[in-house]
C-alpha cells in the first residue's frame, strides 16, 4: 500500500478563501490518484516563513505537525509528499530541511501546478527526480484534468462509495449503509467519538462523512433518504 502526504497552506486570506478550498480539492486529488492512503498536513493560513529568515512566533519550524510529518518523511512513511506548488510548502531556505527528509525517506514530491525547476529562486532541484515517478504524476494530472473537463468524478472513492460500470460516476457502495447511519446519528447529536464507537468506523472518516453530507445527498439523495428513514 502506498502513502502520501498531501501539505496545504496559503500565505493570506482567511481559512474560508476560495482559493484555499481549490488548493485542498486539487492536491487531495492528486495525492488520491498516486496514493492509496493520503495524510492531509493542513496548514490553513501561515506565512510559510521559517526561523531561518523571520523571528517570531507560529513560524513553519515551530509548527508541530510541521516537526512530526518531517520525522515521517525522514523515516520513509510516505512514498510521495503531494503540494499544489514548491511555494505552498515553504517560502524560505526551509524548503531545504523538507527537501532533504524527502530524500532521507525515499519521497518523491509531486506538484499539482507545473514547477520549472531552472527558474526558482533558490539554486536547487525542488524535486525528487525519478522518470518513472515522473511519468506517473504527469499521466494523474492529465487524466485528472480531462475527467474534470467532462464532468466526471475522480479520485479514489469516498467512503461507502463506488464507480459505476462505466467508471464515471461515484454512487452507493458496500458500506453506504454506514455513511447513513452517521448521518442520522450525528443529526441525532451523536458525537464522532459515540459514532465511530457504534458504527467500528474510524473517527477522521466520521467526521469526513459529516462534512461530505452535502456531497453524498447530490449523488445519493434518495437511497440516502431511505436508509436515513429504514435504519
Amino acid at each position: 500500500m502506498s502513502n502520501a502526504l498531501a501539505w496545504i497552506r496559503k500565505s493570506k486570506g482567511d481559512d474560508d478563501a476560495i482559493g484555499l478550498q481549490q488548493q485542498r480539492q486539487q492536491v487531495a486529488t492528486l495525492a488520491a490518484e498516486l496514493a492509496d492512503d493520503v495524510t492531509t498536513l493542513d496548514l490553513g493560513i501561515q506565512t510559510g516563513f521559517s526561523s531561518l529568515t523571520r523571528d517570531g512566533d507560529g513560524l513553519l519550524d515551530d509548527h508541530a505537525d510541521v516537526d512530526a510529518e518531517l520525522s515521517n518523511l525522514r523515516a520513509g512513511e510516505y512514498e510521495y509528499l503531494v503540494a499544489y506548488d514548491d511555494t505552498r510548502i515553504c517560502r524560505d531556505g526551509f524548503f531545504e530541511v523538507i527537501r532533504h527528509a524527502c530524500e532521507a525517506g525515499d519521497t518523491t514530491i509531486a506538484y499539482v501546478a507545473d514547477v520549472e525547476t531552472d527558474a526558482l529562486a533558490h539554486d536547487i532541484k525542488r524535486r525528487v527526480e525519478r522518470d518513472t515517478k515522473e511519468d506517473e504524476i504527469e499521466k494523474s494530472r492529465q487524466a485528472i484534468q480531462e475527467r474534470q473537463e467532462r464532468g466526471f468524478d475522480h479520485g479514489r472513492p469516498k467512503f461507502g462509495m463506488e464507480y459505476d460500470d462505466a467508471g464515471e460516476y461515484q454512487v452507493p457502495g458496500e458500506d453506504f449503509e454506514k455513511v447513513a447511519d452517521i448521518l442520522r446519528q450525528r443529526a441525532d447529536g451523536a458525537s464522532y467519538s459515540a459514532i465511530a464507537a457504534a458504527t467500528g468506523v474510524s473517527r477522521s472518516t466520521v467526521h469526513k462523512v459529516v462534512n461530505r453530507r452535502q456531497w453524498y445527498e447530490a449523488r445519493a439523495g434518495s437511497k440516502l433518504d431511505t436508509e436515513v428513514v429504514e435504519s
